[in-house]
């Protein structure tokens, strides 16, 4: 068995090394609120560790100082993991944390002066603080980095645990002294689990914030940046989804492939930033006006793709029909220009051609051309 001082070498070490990591990470992170509560809360809590483990230190820095600072750090994670999930802890209560975890050991320096009592409450109180920060991560992460958040929750539960067993392990040491014990064992068995804990604690967070931005990365590749809407790869990846589940469900899917006319005179009559307001209006009329279950993208230049879910070819040349006399009746307006513009629709359904994107897109771009072809702002549908 480890000598208890190796083993509290070991766990200074692994804080240290810890408290580099997540630093290290919010400084490549930017601007990062989180990342940096996690950094900081950690330096203090290193900072903490190593005033209470030197030698020779008054009590007051020994004994309570070094408590706050600790108090202090893990208030700071909890107020970045709540930040993660988009809430907020306001600094009174991180103030409080902080004091509490100062007047806690105090109590039992000076009036009960007691290193088992200090030991039991401040290892409890701990505890219950590491137990708050897995219960925010899980009740508080609902998106796509759910997956990765179980191994810091993970991290933050076993620290707990471990610290209210010490505490419960010496309040028992305490209330039978008659009763034979190894206290080394429960001491080596503390320091060996704590910097297990917190390695996979930084770990698990330096994964919640890598996968966060992977997620945001991929939104961004399937997001139209002018417009906000699905680009043509979403309209790729969302769409094929769609039309899957319409098809297990037996449920027709209808497209539309929409056109603003006349989009080159806009731009070379009034610049290209007249234009992209007009699509940018073009879209929010859109998205205005079709149902949630409805997949609206941006196919490229001035057209527009609708995929309406639980639609047949009838059903869908109405939308269409509404559409563009909403178009046709909702001038854009650019500063104080305001850009009256019409639409051309094509429609095609599966009813005719099948669940198949590709397909649906080739068949109301026909119909689209003949709209074209025949005079602009106007609705045909696919043969």
């Amino acid at each position: 068995m480890l000598h208890p001082d190796t083993l509290l070498l070991v766990q200074v070490s692994f804080t240290l090394l810890t408290t580099l990591l997540l630093t290290v990470a919010a400084l490549l992170a930017g601007k990062q609120p989180e990342q940096r509560a996690w950094a900081l809360g950690n330096v203090l809590t290193s900072l903490g560790l190593c005033l209470g483990a030197m030698d020779g230190a008054p009590d007051i820095v020994h004994a309570v100082l070094s408590y706050g600072l600790i108090g202090l750090g893990l208030g700071l994670v909890l107020q970045g993991l709540l930040r993660y999930g988009g809430q907020a802890l306001a600094t009174r209560w991180l103030i409080a944390i902080s004091a509490l975890a100062m007047l806690l050991p105090a109590l039992f320096l000076y009036p009960w002066p007691s290193l088992s009592g200090r030991l039991i409450v401040t290892g409890g109180y701990f505890g219950l603080l590491n137990l708050a920060c897995a219960t925010v991560l899980v009740r508080g992460v609902r998106d796509n980095t759910r997956s990765v958040m179980w191994v810091s929750a993970s991290g933050f539960a076993l620290l707990g645990v471990v610290l209210l067993w010490r505490a419960g392990y010496l309040s028992w040491r305490v209330a039978a002294p008659h009763i034979a014990h190894d206290a080394e064992l429960a001491a080596g068995m503390t320091l060996f689990a704590i910097p297990l804990a917190q390695v996979t604690i930084a770990f698990g967070l330096i994964m919640l914030v890598a996968r966060r931005d992977a997620e945001a990365l991929r939104r961004l590749s399937l997001t139209d940046q002018l417009t906000g809407i699905c680009n043509r790869a979403g309209l790729e990846r969302r769409g094929a989804r769609l039309l899957r589940r319409a098809l297990q469900a037996g449920r027709p899917v209808a497209l539309l492939m929409l056109d603003a006319d006349h989009f080159k005179r806009i731009n070379d009559s009034h610049g290209h930033p007249t234009g992209d307001a007009v699509l940018r209006q073009l879209a929010d009329e859109l998205a205005d006006t079709l149902r949630p279950s409805d997949l609206l993208a941006r196919y490229g230049g001035e057209e527009f793709v609708v995929l309406l879910d639980d639609s047949g070819l009838a059903g869908a040349t109405l939308v269409a029909e509404r559409l563009r006399l909403q178009v046709a009746a909702s001038p854009a307006r650019h500063q104080a220009l305001r850009i009256a513009y019409t639409v051309s629709i094509g429609v095609a359904s599966s009813e005719q051609h099948g669940h198949d994107l590709a397909l649906l897109s080739s068949k109301a771009d026909q119909a689209l051309y003949r709209a074209k072809q025949q005079g602009r702002d106007r609705v045909v549908e696919a043969l």
